[in-house]
């Protein structure tokens, strides 16, 4: 909670406590003395009073019967009512890690780094998939694709992973630790899904997108090796598919899926834009049963973020004057503190100078030059309509989490200003309502997902910081919150809740999946129990990172959303969460999820 100069009500009560005569015998009375002068002099506080703060959470009673829920990110996630571990069979064996070397993963590492230096090949060829894209198969589309596909899913395929212990990385030598994180390969995975999440059988596929669009990073002698791509994540507008890519910035084009023996190829030309060029992509592994192509060059969404704009949702708003015209089209560009949303045109671009796209890349004037492949892109600027709308700042979380309890104040581990993970999911105001349970919502919502993470700062370097303080708040752990805000300008944020987590996928018997997950076994799970959510000394049943990467409405059921999220960048999971649950936590029974009765 911050007055209106931005200043945490937590310090400001701590600095008004510290004014109050030392002789005062009771600092029990200090404490309240200084809450009810806070509260009512500084706007933005006015929670902390002691006498009223029930009334902030709907409790028309004197607060001091309740006390305050501080609640575990484990015990504050959405009950999951199905669940699914995904693994693509398309991936040949031999570039899987065998399981057996799981346990002296270091030695595997440097012995994979030292066979491949003896063929002239630099970094790592084993392969992982995790970061789900989910979408429905638009109407249009289905014509071409077996009658059981339902969903479409694309999944990051790359060495880069974080499934083992991080004394495993960090006692690696150095040039095979930069092997395994600083990799030029990240394929792009995808698998048609029937209505139950399970793979069709031929229609799993990998491909090397970067060098067939001409786009790959141009490594010259002694450069480090340098991802091009990274996360690929799918969205469905105007009952189009979209590929959107984390490259220098967000960039995207149109997808088109034939199954082979479907439809036919003149049926395809329609599709594509007349005055560029189109990519029929080849599958590195998994047959030719899909068929992939882009429907033109990637454009470039560029922000005022340049090179660090990033995990932009893409969603659209009807137009309501004219029903039956194509919905707009627009990007998240920041979730919090304010909300700030662009409108795009995916498929128009204005053809830029490199100097203007140097001027993204680096500060304005920087003397630098560079010659990318991915430059190609980044010229081709996607048209935006207007200016970036931006809200007025979101409302406290729905309820409170034990950050809050151990960490107060400035101390606050956790990054305000939380990254896009996913979005979005329509709730009308039934959804809202919990079917007419309750009746305080009057407007239709759009819901997202975001999460943040505990950032590295230069203090985690310095020798004279015990480890111990350290060991607090390790950096580069994640908790997620949903968001609800307005379907029209300014995209107003009205609701977030408190911070959660996601688990991780059930352990198996004889790597046999337990009856509650859906999908195929797949060998990674197991190991995102390495490295779990931690902080204050606690440990979460949580992954360390639970990258929520897809949420979308269920196809068929529009009660319900699934989730697909990344485990520690090692596996990956689809969920499927009751939008009532989701009501639940965005607006909470404060008796329920806020406040308890004092004993």
């Amino acid at each position: 909670f911050k007055n209106e100069m931005g200043a945490q009500c937590y310090d400001v009560i701590e600095r008004a406590k510290n004014k109050i005569p030392r002789e005062k015998p009771n600092s029990n009375s200090a404490l309240l003395d200084a809450l009810t002068e806070v509260a009512r002099n500084h706007k933005g506080c006015e929670i902390c009073d002691p006498d009223k703060c029930g009334e902030h959470h709907g409790v028309h009673e004197t607060a001091h019967h309740y006390y305050t829920k501080y609640w575990r990110f484990d015990d504050s996630a959405p009950r999951i009512k199905t669940a699914t571990t995904l693994t693509l069979k398309s991936i040949p064996s031999q570039f899987r890690i065998p399981p057996s070397r799981f346990h002296n993963i270091r030695q595997y590492f440097i012995e994979k780094f030292a066979t491949l230096k003896e063929k002239n090949l630099d970094g790592m060829d084993f392969l992982l998939e995790y970061n789900p894209g989910l979408v429905v198969i638009p109407q249009k589309t289905k014509k071409y694709l077996p009658k059981e596909a339902t969903y479409l899913v694309s999944l990051r395929i790359t060495p880069a992973n974080n499934c083992f212990p991080s004394d495993a990385y960090s006692d690696l030598p150095k040039p095979v630790w930069e092997a395994v994180y600083h990799t030029s390969i990240n394929h792009l995975g995808l698998a048609l899904l029937d209505v139950n999440y399970q793979m069709l059988p031929g229609y799993d596929i990998v491909i090397e997108v970067d060098t067939q669009v001409g786009l790959k990073r141009n490594m010259t002698p002694g450069d480090s090796l340098s991802v091009t791509f990274m996360d690929y994540r799918l969205f469905v507008i105007n009952g189009e598919i979209y590929l959107h890519i984390n490259a220098d910035t967000v960039i995207m084009t149109r997808l088109i899926l034939k199954a082979k023996g479907f439809g036919n190829d003149d049926e395809m030309h329609d599709k594509f834009t007349a005055e560029d060029q189109a990519f029929k992509l080849n599958n590195l592994f998994g047959g030719d049963q899909l068929e992939v192509t882009l429907a033109h060059q990637f454009n470039t969404l560029w922000t005022d973020e340049g090179v660090h704009g990033k995990n932009f949702a893409i969603f659209s708003v009807p137009n309501t004057s004219h029903p039956d015209n194509p919905a707009s089209i627009y990007a998240e560009i920041h979730i919090t503190p304010n909300h700030q949303v662009q409108q795009i045109v995916p498929e128009r671009f204005e053809h830029i100078s490199l100097q203007r796209v140097f001027e993204r890349v680096w500060k304005k004037g920087t003397r630098k030059s560079r010659n990318l492949n991915l430059d190609i892109a980044n010229r081709r600027s996607m048209i935006t309509v207007g200016n970036v709308t931006k809200s007025d700042i979101a409302p406290l979380a729905s309820f409170s989490t034990v950050d809050e309890h151990r960490f107060p104040g400035k101390s606050a581990p956790f990054k305000e200003s939380a990254h896009g993970g996913s979005c979005c999911v329509s709730f009308s105001v039934d959804d809202i309502n919990i079917d007419g349970t309750r009746n305080n919502h009057h407007e239709s919502l759009i819901v997202g997902i975001a999460h943040t993470k505990v950032s590295w700062k230069p203090w985690y370097g310095k020798s004279h910081i015990p480890q111990k303080e350290k060991d607090l708040v390790p950096h580069t752990h994640y908790v997620s919150f949903f968001y609800a805000f307005d379907p029209q300008p300014p995209f107003q944020i009205r609701a977030r809740s408190g911070y959660f987590c996601l688990g991780h996928a059930p352990e198996t018997i004889d790597d046999t999946l337990p009856p509650t997950e859906g999908g195929v076994f797949n060998p990674h799970s197991a190991l995102t129990r390495n490295r779990p959510l931690l902080q204050y000394n606690v440990t979460f049943d949580c992954p360390q990172m639970h990258y929520i990467s897809t949420f979308i409405e269920k196809a068929g059921d529009p009660t319900s959303t699934v989730i697909g999220y990344g485990l520690n960048d090692c596996t990956p999971r689809l969920v499927e969460v009751e939008k009532e649950e989701i009501a639940r936590l965005l607006f909470p029974d404060p008796m329920d999820m806020v406040l308890e009765m004092l004993q």
